[in-house]
């Protein structure tokens, strides 16, 4: 059994990006704990953000209950403007060192999402902050907006994408302006007939290392 940490810059990302990856990990028997960095308010779509916020919080938990999280904690930085800060660094290696996951996963550092950049640089900085005798997490970064162009694992999500869409369809605020779910089933169609090697999967996700 493992401990995975999620950093999800937004309610979704962590759907979209790996849902099937988390679904496999939930299914082995690992614990799976998501943070989303902020809640996604400036994606309301003529909503307030408070409104948008509670809105997307409520998917956030309709979602992990599908996908089957063990926890998963809202720390409410802006959307649009998340910054790397010593506050949010302190408190996620304070994360980190508490619950010491073995794995963490995380948007990709050259996404066209700024907030998906901070995210990896957030991630980066916090662990090359940790002290030399304590472990860290393989970290590995996964593709919302903009496909990785390194791929240092693919995992065969086969098994595990009808779970992944039904999460991703949870987030019906965003699914209505953008078809997110038929988007990521395409991608990771592609994935899997062009990337997991032979035979090949019906459906993968890739990732590359921090």
């Amino acid at each position: 059994m493992s401990r995975v940490l999620v950093i999800s810059p937004h309610p979704d990302d962590e759907a979209i990006g790996c849902g099937g990856t988390l679904r496999k990990h939930v299914m082995e028997g690992d614990i799976v704990q998501v943070i989303f960095l902020t809640s996604g308010e400036a994606g309301g779509h003529g909503r307030s953000p408070q409104e948008t916020a509670r809105l997307r919080e409520r998917e956030a938990e309709k979602a992990a209950a599908i996908l089957g999280f063990a926890r998963i904690e809202f720390w409410r930085e802006p959307d649009g403007a998340l910054r790397v800060t010593q506050p949010v660094v302190n408190r996620l290696q304070n994360k980190l060192r508490q619950w010491q996951p073995e794995i963490l996963y995380v948007t990709h550092d050259r996404e066209m999402h700024a907030d998906h950049c901070t995210a990896a640089r957030l991630v980066r900085r916090a662990l090359s902050g940790l002290r030399l005798a304590e472990v860290k997490p393989a970290a590995w970064m996964f593709e919302v907006w903009t496909p990785l162009q390194k791929i240092d694992q693919v995992v065969d999500i086969s098994p595990y994408v009808k779970t992944k869409i039904k999460a991703i369809r949870a987030y019906r605020s965003q699914c209505a302006v953008m078809r997110f779910d038929e988007a990521a089933l395409g991608l990771n169609r592609y994935r899997g007939e062009l990337h997991s090697g032979w035979p090949a999967a019906s459906y993968a996700e890739i990732f590359s290392e921090l």
